[in-house]
């Protein structure tokens, strides 16, 4: 007998903010898997203009795509992880950042 494990790409997030001592993104990922050992990459996006503020430098929006790499990991139990965007060396700021994760869970701000 088969017993089939419903796999399904589950995560989402919880607290997010901005460390300015690290420059960093924290962000606490929420998954669904049969272990805790899932691992985060980043899929960065193109800078793009947001608008102009009238006494500072334009505003930016920058899409961040968090990826798990056991996003098809079966479903047995939830999980957290903190996971650390590191933002040395970007040059697209100020700017609003929005992270997202498949299959439809986002998340945005914003960093100086």
């Amino acid at each position: 007998m088969v017993i089939a494990t419903p796999v399904v790409l589950a995560e989402d997030f919880g607290p997010v903010h901005y460390d300015p001592k690290s420059d960093q993104i924290i962000v606490t990922m929420i998954y669904d898997g049969t272990n805790p050992n899932h691992h985060f990459s980043f899929q960065w996006g193109r800078c793009h203009k947001l608008h102009d503020q009238l006494d500072g430098p334009a505003h930016k929006i920058i899409d961040v795509g968090i990826l798990d790499d056991q996003g098809n990991d079966a479903v047995t139990k939830r999980y957290t992880k903190i996971v650390r965007v590191p933002l040395a060396g970007l040059s697209c700021r100020p700017a609003t950042v929005t992270l997202w994760a498949p299959p439809n869970s986002s998340t945005g701000i914003d960093i100086p």
